[in-house]
């Protein structure tokens, strides 16, 4: 190598995976370091033969792995190593190599040469994969979590759905973790994976009596109607006001319901879109006193189901026939509540006059004096409710307590489970795993007449077991027969006991007391 200004400090140089195929099993690769050239360093070696000499002492591509023999990490052929030399001035003597960076968790299962280089500083303009986590460590996906390590725990990764989780109280050893790993594709966890859980947890939980318990609920439903009240002329100061207080059907959607219908909700809705118009009242010339009075004794029409009409204040749209009112909103209009809320410090006369006025019908529009809301309020049914209404909800609880009483678990699940023994001879013959020492394939579980579900036997589920047990004996007990030489009466004296109900729990024996998915041999 050629020691230059540039790499005089370097310790690490990338290198490309050109075989993983070590005939001594050591975990040695064979490395294309990218800074040199593949050509020169073979013509380097006397009487170079690729077919005879590769993987000798002659190798001047053999790297060993730096990491200790018995953690073994061999990279794939095609996928990028950081290479480390001794001594960088004798190159090809005592040589090593350490797994090179991946660009996503997503890509372990092969990553190449140059799309590892992604966070690295020859990475720039190598585009992103997506990322499993939002910047704030929330994910992106909820079924996201728990497919890869934690911050914080300790971890052996396989290149696909299998690895070790050593926690800091817990150990797990799964298979079949991820439903799918795809570049560019957010992984989602498998709940039917296969596992072995060993946990250790310091305090128990201890179950009290359960407790019955009620709780209120907000309960949560579209407006139906709405009293729209609108002053014309805010800004007078001579007490005499023009207006209007009318009744609204409201359309429904999520933006009118009683949790999103605020005070300022009504800026946001359009007639016609958002709710129709159903019959109205004008008042012209008339003192805020009468004002109050007309739009107040309107709201309280509504609020009983029937409108009564006069000929001072005739209705606009013909009187309309109330049925099913509530939820019921009163708000100011459009208009009137913007002229209320636009006050600032650079606010004219006539602002002031219009804020001053607002404030006051918003204060005296109520559906009695002894109401705390006025102006804008939601009344939820004819009682009349003020606010949204509630719902009791009586549901079941178990209360708990920790105690500092240290326990352990193990836990082994899967779809299928097999507990085996070699020694073991049963009716089925014994069970041969031999050729299986790195892994039984799939077509030995399942396949012909020597597979391992054809030589083993389902798990017995020893509670329901035991309730047959007890009531073919309750019935043995108080069985009678007619006549010596016939079959018993079928209701057992004393206790009663059916052979009915035997027969019927015998007959779903294979389901309910055995489990067909945890076999033994």
């Amino acid at each position: 190598m050629n020691i230059t200004n540039d790499n005089q400090y370097q310790l690490l140089f990338p290198g490309l995976v050109i075989d993983d195929q070590d005939p001594m099993m050591l975990g040695r690769i064979r490395v294309m370091p990218e800074t040199e050239n593949y050509r020169d360093i073979l013509a380097s070696v006397t009487n170079w033969n690729e077919e005879r000499d590769k993987w000798t002492s002659k190798d001047p591509l053999i790297f060993l792995p730096l990491l200790p023999f018995y953690l073994n990490q061999v990279p794939k052929k095609n996928e990028y190593v950081h290479i480390i030399y001794m001594n960088k001035k004798f190159l090809f003597q005592n040589q090593f190599y350490i797994q090179g960076p991946f660009s996503s968790p997503m890509l372990t299962p092969f990553e190449y040469f140059q799309n590892s280089k992604k966070f690295l500083a020859a990475g720039d303009r190598i585009k992103q994969n997506i990322s499993i986590r939002n910047n704030d460590g929330t994910y992106r996906n909820k079924n996201s979590y728990g497919v890869f390590p934690e911050p914080g725990d300790n971890s052996l990764l396989g290149r696909g759905s299998s690895d070790v989780i050593v926690k800091e109280n817990e150990v797990l050893v799964r298979a079949g973790k991820v439903s799918r790993l795809v570049a560019n594709q957010l992984p989602v966890g498998n709940q039917k994976r296969s596992f072995l859980q060993l946990s250790y947890f310091p305090q128990t939980k201890v179950l009290g009596e359960p407790e019955t318990i009620g709780t209120l609920k907000e309960n949560v439903i579209v407006v139906k109607k709405m009293v729209i009240w609108d002053i014309l002329n805010l800004e007078n100061t001579a007490n005499v006001f023009n207006g209007t207080v009318g009744l609204y059907n409201v359309i429904e959607s999520e933006s009118v319901n009683t949790r999103n219908f605020k005070s300022e909700t009504i800026t946001k809705l359009t007639e016609g879109t958002n709710y129709t118009f159903l019959s109205s009242i004008d008042f012209k010339n008339v003192t805020f006193e009468d004002a109050i009075n007309v739009i107040n004794k309107f709201v309280n029409d509504v609020v009983k189901g029937f409108i009564q009409t006069s000929s001072t204040y005739p209705l606009s749209g013909g009187t309309p026939n109330i049925t099913n009112q509530f939820p019921l909103i009163v708000t100011p209009s459009k208009i009137t509540y913007e002229k209320g809320n636009k006050f600032t410090t650079a606010s004219t006369t006539n602002d002031i006059a219009e804020l001053t006025n607002y404030i006051r019908f918003y204060q005296k529009i109520k559906i009695n004096d002894a109401m705390k809301s006025s102006g804008f309020f939601l009344i939820s049914d004819g009682k009349p409710t003020i606010g949204v209404s509630t719902k009791l909800l009586v549901e079941t609880v178990t209360p708990s307590d920790y105690v500092e009483s240290p326990i352990t678990y193990g836990v082994l699940g899967g779809q299928r489970i097999y507990l085996l023994s070699q020694d073991s001879t049963g009716p089925l013959g014994q069970i041969n795993l031999s050729e299986t020492l790195y892994g039984i394939p799939q077509d030995k579980f399942i396949g012909g007449e020597k597979s391992l579900l054809s030589q083993t036997y389902p798990t017995v589920r020893g509670d329901q077991l035991m309730i047959l047990l007890r009531k073919i004996f309750s019935y043995v007990k108080g069985h009678v027969h007619p006549v010596a030489t016939i079959p018993p009466v079928p209701v057992a004296a004393g206790n009663g006991q059916t052979s009915t109900e035997i027969d019927s729990i015998l007959a779903d024996a294979e389901n309910a007391i055995l489990n067909q998915n945890i076999r033994i041999n």
